[in-house]
């Protein structure tokens, strides 16, 4: 692992900073069990489905990326969307093309040609009733991909709400000072942008709004929904959600030395110039920060390795470590039951193993116990025999 481009450091600081560049080394105890406690943690959060965000939903500019993205928020559409600028407080700059699937399809087609054409965005107002972004995306995929390039568009009702938009083609183009160019049906931004400020009314046709208004739609699906019920299903699905991790069962004792070392790319210096690490050191942070805890991996399902991981946790309690137990598998049927089952038996702080520790420790076989010993680590794997 490489260190940071080369800076002065105080040695305090860069000892802090070896600590922290590392993923899971000598004195990141504060680090492991952050990472470990947020992991297990249930989303019990009130979240809503993903095509109910109410950030404007970016469906383009690259349309082939919308079906992995989603209604993810967009702080601005792409170049060849259209530059929209917030030029100062409440002033929006920009061009836009209000649309709606109410419009035929000739319609939808020479408003996207018109987008491409001026780089200007097309906005719809929210999604047919039942249906999510993903419908809006397969009927303009045949409409617009052939278009050079290929226009923008997004979901924001917040400017239909805006601009009072009520009909659909409606054409606004808002400039640096928050002046407004506004007209109805199609007839181009090229004449749009050469009239004066304000209302130029109809200039083609128009047609009603078939979708609603997303963040509406919003509330009204809120309002409705069983958070009480999504919590106990978070709870109760939380462990069958989790991955196993199948490492196999130790068939002999074993002690391996981890090397927790890190070597530097680069010349490190004190404030007042003296050389603290030249390029090629290796740094070895257990003999900076010796590592506090004692990690013992074991597999919960086998009944062996939950009594050797709590006899080998037992064993460091009496020499005043404190100790983490880290489990690769649980009953995921049983789920929170069996977690609290194991819990009680080692009768310590209990988290899910993950793939960091693994990587980090080199983990080969369980249960392993994870112990600083001077300046080095040492991975300790325990036959199940050991226990009679």
């Amino acid at each position: 692992m490489s260190l940071a481009a080369p800076t002065r450091f105080s040695s305090y600081l860069l000892a802090a900073m070896l600590l922290s560049s590392s993923i899971a080394q000598a004195g990141e105890d504060d680090f492991f069990l952050k990472e470990l406690m947020k992991q297990q943690q249930p989303n019990m959060n009130r979240r809503i489905p993903d095509w109910l965000r109410t950030q404007p939903a970016q469906l383009s500019p690259a349309l082939e990326k919308i079906l992995k993205n989603g209604n993810q928020a967009a702080s601005q559409t792409a170049q060849n969307a259209g530059d929209l600028k917030q030029t100062q407080v409440g002033v929006v700059q920009g061009r836009w093309i209000f649309v709606s699937f109410s419009m035929p399809a000739h319609e939808m087609k020479a408003a996207a040609e018109e987008a491409a054409a001026s780089k200007s965005v097309l906005v719809f107002r929210g999604v047919e009733p039942g249906t999510n972004t993903g419908s809006i995306t397969k009927k303009l995929i045949p409409i617009v991909k052939d278009m050079k390039p290929v226009p923008g568009a997004v979901i924001d009702p917040t400017l239909f709400t805006r601009f009072n938009v009520n009909v659909v083609p409606t054409l606004i183009e808002t400039d640096a000072a928050g002046k407004t160019r506004i007209a109805r049906g199609l007839p181009g931004f090229e004449w749009l942008s050469k009239q004066e400020p304000g209302d130029h009314g109809q200039r083609g046709p128009t047609f009603g709004i078939l979708e609603p208004d997303m963040i509406e739609e919003i509330q009204r699906r809120m309002e409705h929904m069983d958070w009480d019920r999504q919590r106990r299903e978070a709870m109760a699905n939380f462990w069958k959600r989790q991955d196993a991790f199948n490492l196999p069962a130790a068939e002999k004792n074993r002690d391996r030395h981890v090397d927790m070392s890190i070597v530097s790319t680069q010349d490190i210096f004190h404030p007042d110039g003296r050389l603290i690490i030249a390029r090629g050191d290796k740094i070895n942070p257990q003999a900076i920060m010796p590592m506090r805890n004692v990690y013992i991996v074991f597999d919960a399902t086998s009944q062996k390795q939950v009594a050797i991981a709590k006899k080998a946790g037992d064993d460091a309690l009496r020499k005043h470590k404190p100790v983490i137990y880290l489990f690769s598998k649980i009953d995921q049927e049983r789920g929170w039951d069996h977690f609290n089952e194991t819990g009680e038996v080692v009768n310590g702080p209990l988290y899910k193993l993950n793939q960091d520790i693994i990587n980090r420790f080199k983990i080969q076989a369980l249960p392993s116990v994870i112990e600083g010993e001077g300046d080095h680590v040492v991975v300790r794997e325990i036959a199940a025999r050991e226990l009679y």
